[in-house]
């Protein structure tokens, strides 16, 4: 008997201790995916800054080291150069225009949708299908409505197709997130005798807004970082954004690629500062809405 309850204590011991060592092998698997992913993404950006204080001869003759003299000729040059503080006007215009206009037209629609309805499940579809239309198979109908309407070369044409092709989006994140709010106190504002815009502007509104900011920073940052339609729509100074700038200093006979770097860099440094500003809030928002 005591032979046996030793045997089994033995077994115990043996397997709890496999277990310690498989959970450890597993957090070290874990970590080492992590440290990969870390460094795909932060040594090419490192990169990218070290070069943007290069001079050209010294990026030809050693792409990979250290500058040999930092200087920051190159963001002088860029920021006076080029009126690049227009072309980053021009993009914040078109990212703030086309954000505040898909944030209100989405946000109406899921408030919409938290009634139920008939149609409400092919509405639904309808609004989500634009996820799985694919960019470019919307260049030629966004061009040729655009032209129509007479805002071609415009930074309101642009703010006009980048809020068309981010409303998807922003109506799953705004919609997820007013699933969350218990329908109960949609229920209690009928009670006392609200209205339907009475219930959307005193309660389900104010209650949406984590969920409305999380889904305004991504359609900015998606926005800013646009290059197709900014290309396709503008031809001049006066709608051109900051990622159409950074091509001519990749020109076909003068390829300066420090400073294009430095605009990079340049045009980089608003989403980062933006992100990291409203981190918290875009964490708060995807999981309060993804849990009821």
């Amino acid at each position: 008997m005591d032979r046996a309850v030793a045997t089994g204590r033995v077994g115990w011991r043996s397997a709890q201790g496999r277990g310690t060592v498989l959970t450890a092998l597993l957090r070290l698997l874990q970590w080492s995916a992590l440290l990969v992913v870390l460094a795909l993404m932060a040594v090419p950006f490192c990169w990218l800054v070290l070069s943007s204080f290069k001079s050209n001869t010294d990026f030809f003759a050693n792409p990979f080291g250290l500058p040999q003299a930092w200087s920051l000729d190159n963001y002088i040059t860029v920021l006076s150069g080029e009126p690049m503080l227009l072309y980053l006007l021009h993009s914040a215009v078109a990212s703030f225009a086309s954000t505040a206009l898909a944030i209100a037209a989405t946000t109406l629609a899921a408030y919409a949708l938290q009634y139920r309805f008939r149609p409400r499940r092919g509405v639904f579809l309808l609004l989500s299908f634009g996820l799985f239309v694919p960019v470019y198979a919307l260049m030629t109908p966004y061009y040729f409505i655009v032209n129509d309407l007479g805002l071609f070369d415009s930074v309101w044409g642009l703010a006009l197709v980048y809020a068309g092709m981010s409303a998807p989006m922003s109506f799953l994140i705004v919609k997820t997130y007013m699933d969350s709010i218990p329908r109960e106190i949609l229920e209690a504002g009928r009670i006392d005798g609200a209205s339907f815009h009475r219930i959307f502007a005193g309660i389900v509104l104010p209650l949406s807004v984590p969920g409305m900011v999380t889904a305004a920073i991504f359609l900015m940052i998606i926005s800013w970082n646009e290059l197709l339609f900014a290309v396709l729509l503008t031809q001049s100074d006066a709608a051109r954004t900051v990622q159409v700038a950074i091509q001519f200093f990749l020109a076909a006979f003068h390829a300066n690629y420090p400073e294009a770097f430095a605009a990079m860099i340049v045009a980089i440094i608003p989403t980062i500062v933006a992100y990291v500003l409203m981190s918290k809030r875009i964490v708060a928002g995807l999981t309060t809405g993804a849990v009821k």
